[in-house]
């Protein structure tokens, strides 16, 4: 007779889990079959080592709930409703009607601001209208509508906004974008969105507000508490305390700041995370000792639950909370917790409640971080046996959580901080200041906003070094190195070397070893791609066009709009310098990122087309970027390795691009006359491989005269009309609004950046 163990019911939930990582791939079901396979036919007729596994029952129980894991995955994720505001899109297209609406609904989250400067929201819909400057086609569409829309305001519009307001909203309405992932692993828009039940955005630009809503609830408390510490230690640094009790999700912290904390390594100090509550729980066990037992661990727990409520429920901040919780109860008892199975059993009760947490970056990088803590940290401290003993526990924690985080890390973001241990070391003690001082002042804030501002006042000091701490070390040289995003093969293989130092006494003692094997895994294939790649990525920016060619002589760069998107790219890519930056006009607004990329990644070599018009933002941010500058010259080809490029015309730009066999023409046409056409029309070209368009006005006529072999275009979407021409000429086309990043290779193929069934990114 079958009877469940343990040993069992461990196996069991490491099943549930891994059956929800497998649905994250689109062949996972196949995956799950293969291992349950492999470990039921090993545990029934393997040799000794196999009998100390569980059953071969247990392993297909074990299989079966994988794969429920699975289904229950794909059941719970979110779908658009029939009456869904997402289905107006199309019916406005259909139409021929402009994409405006007006839309009435309630503000459920509260407003904070995005890297453009605006305000970001969502939005619960409950009645649209279609807008358009002719008087026929408004209002055409119109009624209830139910969901969700992810809203983004100009910042005076949104500060006026919180939540349970009813408010009336005109603005663009459209479908958001999904991230590709077959070369390189863009940030999914459309799938985040819909994690949160959200299928639309609205880029709007005038709100009205009907109804003020109730002037209560958590986000009131988080409010009055950002609101204490800014007039307590200004907005900059009171944001930074802010985010000390309630995370960075509640708190508009400066995008400088963020940058700078996770370029040393330091992102968790800004996150809901464990490192807060035990923190917390710490000082308040510590300060309750003359009371009671029942009480102190009661004001723990409380402590506790206040910290989750005021965080917003972040997955990270919860499973912090659940840990503390479980050693409270383990306290009380007056037994030894186990934890390893108190973090199995929370992170299967929190898929259990929602499995879509198992796509949230947070979320893994906190167990991940977490089990490290729990099977490293004291190995690591042995080992550390020859430093002082508070400085042994200070250095060991940070890099148990880094072991085991740093694979999934570089896979996703492909930065690696080096001096991440150092920086984590001597901001132990500010961050215990802040957090404990931050939490102090936020609660009796909340009861005499003055006292509680004074209080705040008193970090400013530990504040100011914090920041002061980072930015220094952020700026010493090789802060960060991009090692470019890992395969999963890679990060399997990194955790297997990981887990074998964990489980194995003999290779526990053979550290070094693996430590080698896994620097090795990921230098080589980093130094053989630096030395060997060549290929040119046009990336998915609709608004600034930009091309990054990688090539063993050095890297080139045309424009740098898109700061973040870019170096996100080049970080991904494994690209630490940036070679030769080209910019192909001479206004600010649309080469403005220049400056914050080349504090990311350094550049050695700027040149600019000659236009006739430069704004004074742009030549200043020339004198401050302090690179060597020079112009392209008319006519005269410029070249870096195997890429050439000669300016045909300065204003507006037209380049030709030689990069080995292959010639691309780059037509930029930022009127509304078509007038490069024209000028094409009369100016003998080569007929290129490739013709890369970017501007507002575009015609059949501009490939009757160029005679392209294939079309990249830098816009959202492309006219019926137009792409009709393509298909009857097969002229292949790329419209990167739609297909994303489009890359060319050596051997002269394109292809686009298709999505790919992999949520992990």
């Amino acid at each position: 007779m079958f009877s469940i163990t343990k040993a069992d019911g461990i196996l069991w939930a490491i099943a549930f889990i891994t059956g929800c990582v497998f649905s994250l791939f689109q062949w996972g079901w196949l995956g799950v079959l293969a291992l349950g396979g492999m470990l039921y036919s090993g545990r029934r007729w393997g040799g000794k080592v196999w009998l100390r596994l569980p059953s071969s029952q247990s392993f297909a129980i074990a299989t079966g709930v994988a794969l429920l894991a699975m289904a229950y995955v794909w059941l719970r994720t979110p779908q658009p409703g029939v009456n869904d505001i997402s289905s107006l899109v199309p019916r406005l297209e259909g139409l021929n009607l402009p994409s405006t609406v007006l839309v009435e609904g309630r503000v459920e989250t509260t407003p904070l601001p995005n890297r453009a400067g605006r305000r970001r929201f969502f939005l619960g819909v409950e009645r649209y209208q279609n807008l358009s400057q002719v008087p026929a086609q408004s209002e055409v569409l119109q009624g209830r509508a139910s969901g969700r829309l992810y809203v983004t305001l100009p910042a005076a519009e949104g500060a006026k906004l919180h939540p349970s307001q009813r408010i009336q909203i005109s603005g663009r309405l459209y479908l958001p974008r999904g991230g590709g992932s077959e070369f390189f692993r863009a940030f999914n828009f459309r799938r985040q969105l819909q994690l949160q039940n959200t299928f639309a955005g609205l880029a709007g630009n005038k709100v009205t507000i009907l109804d003020q809503g109730s002037p209560w609830g958590l986000w009131a408390l988080r409010q009055r508490i950002i609101q204490v510490h800014a007039q307590g230690l200004g907005d900059r640094y009171g944001a930074v305390v802010s985010a000390m009790v309630l995370g960075n999700r509640a708190v508009a912290i400066p995008f400088e700041v963020r940058d700078s904390f996770r370029r040393v390594g330091l992102s968790h100090a800004l996150a809901a995370s464990g490192f807060h509550t035990a923190i917390l729980l710490a000082v308040v066990l510590a300060v309750t000792r003359f009371l009671p037992q029942q009480w102190r661990y009661g004001l723990g727990a409380g402590v506790l639950v206040l910290f989750a409520c005021l965080s917003g429920f972040a997955p990270s901040a919860i499973r912090a909370v659940l840990m503390g919780l479980a050693g409270l109860v383990a306290l009380v008892n007056g037994q030894k917790g186990q934890p390893l199975v108190i973090l199995l059993a929370i992170a299967t009760a929190m898929l259990i409640y929602n499995p879509l947490w198992i796509e949230d970056i947070g979320f893994q990088l906190s167990f991940l971080a977490t089990l490290g803590l729990i099977v490293s940290a004291r190995p690591i401290s042995d080992r550390l046996d020859w430093l002082p003993t508070p400085l042994r526990n200070l250095v060991a924690v940070p890099l148990a959580a880094t072991l085991w985080v740093l694979p999934l890390s570089l896979a996703i973001f492909g930065i690696f901080p080096v001096y991440g241990l150092l920086a984590n070391v001597l901001a132990n003690l500010p961050l215990v200041l802040l957090t404990v001082g931050g939490f102090i002042s936020a609660m009796v804030g909340l009861l005499v906003p003055p006292v509680g501002s004074a209080l705040a006042w008193l970090l400013y000091y530990p504040t100011a070094f914090l920041l002061w701490l980072i930015q220094t070390i952020g700026q010493w040289p090789g802060a960060t190195i991009a090692l470019g995003s890992l395969g999963w093969l890679q990060v399997v293989v990194l955790y297997g070397l990981i887990v074998l130092g964990w489980l194995s006494p003999r290779w526990r003692r053979r550290w070094f070893l693996l430590f080698t094997l896994g620097v090795t895994l990921v230098l080589v294939p980093f130094i053989l791609r630096q030395n060997t790649l060549f290929q040119a990525t046009v990336l998915a920016n609709t608004q600034v066009p930009t091309l990054v060619v990688q090539q063993p002589a050095g890297t080139v760069v045309i424009n740098g709009g898109d700061p973040q998107g870019l170096t996100a790219f080049l970080a991904q890519e494994g690209i630490n310098r940036i070679d030769w930056a080209v910019a192909s006009d001479r206004q600010y607004r649309q080469q403005q990122g220049w400056r914050e990329i080349h504090g990311i990644t350094p550049i050695r070599q700027f040149t600019d087309v000659p236009t006739a018009k430069s704004d004074p933002a742009y030549r200043e941010m020339l004198t401050t970027l302090k690179v060597p500058h020079q112009s392209l010259p008319l006519r005269q080809p410029v070249q870096l390795g195997q890429v050439k490029i000669t300016v045909l015309r300065a204003d507006p730009a037209i380049l030709t691009l030689e990069m080995g066999n292959s010639q691309w023409l780059f037509v930029s046409d930022p009127s509304r006359d078509a007038a490069q056409t024209d000028w094409l029309a009369v100016t003998p070209v080569e007929p290129p491989q490739v013709l890369w368009w970017w501007g507002r006005k575009l015609t059949p006529r501009l490939f009757e005269i160029v005679k392209p072999r294939s079309v990249i275009l830098s816009r959202n979407a492309l006219d019926p009309a137009i792409a009709r021409y393509l298909k009857e000429k097969e002229i292949p086309y790329f419209v990167v609004g739609e297909a994303g990043e489009v890359r060319w290779q050596a051997d002269g193929s394109l292809k686009a950046n298709a999505p790919q069934n992999d949520g992990l990114i």
